[in-house]
């Protein structure tokens, strides 16, 4: 009986990961527009929901300013816990989550350029039909993303994934 209710347990918990409950969204690096959540454990006080704002610089109580555009949620968690373990707090656990992510962006040939929500595991294809589709002169292959503070161009295909505050640029074919 106990084996049964810890196999459907183990079951419940395999379902709630797979399907992205759990899952940790360590994937992007935060950006200006995004939403954060910080929280820090038994110590309500501490806690922040913040936009990020072109800067990239948050003040937290305590430790002031701290940068956290260009890092992941965990690289700044365990950044905020140095920094609270520094002087403030015996064992300070701090969790980063993104609450929400700036948009991506798409223009060229497409029937509605502009910004548009990001949604995890968005592609070319998807974003793509968010933006009404393809123009009729729109190229099939003239496919490019702007990413990165660096602003790098990449060419991608269809099944290529969108990031938080890519900007998707498709070329009109010449025939």
């Amino acid at each position: 009986m106990a084996s049964q209710f810890l196999t459907l347990i183990l079951s419940l918990l395999a379902l709630l990961w797979s399907s992205g409950v759990f899952a940790v969204n360590d994937e992007f690096d935060i950006g200006s527009g995004d939403i954060i959540a910080i929280k820090v454990y038994n110590e309500p006080d501490l806690s922040v929901k913040a936009n990020v704002g072109q800067s990239g610089i948050l003040k937290m109580p305590l430790i002031g300013e701290i940068v956290v555009a260009g890092k992941t949620s965990k690289e700044l968690s365990e950044e905020l816990e140095m920094a609270y373990f520094d002087g403030y707090l015996v064992n300070p656990s701090v969790s980063v989550v993104i609450e929400s992510y700036r948009p991506f962006f798409i223009r060229g040939a497409v029937s509605k350029s502009g910004a548009y929500k990001f949604e995890y595991d968005l592609t070319v294809d998807q974003a793509i039909a968010i933006a009404g589709g393809l123009k009729d002169r729109a190229s099939k292959k003239g496919w490019y993303v702007i990413r990165g503070v660096e602003k790098s161009r990449i060419k991608v295909t269809k099944e290529s994934r969108i990031f938080p505050g890519d900007i998707l640029e498709i070329e009109e074919s010449l025939f």
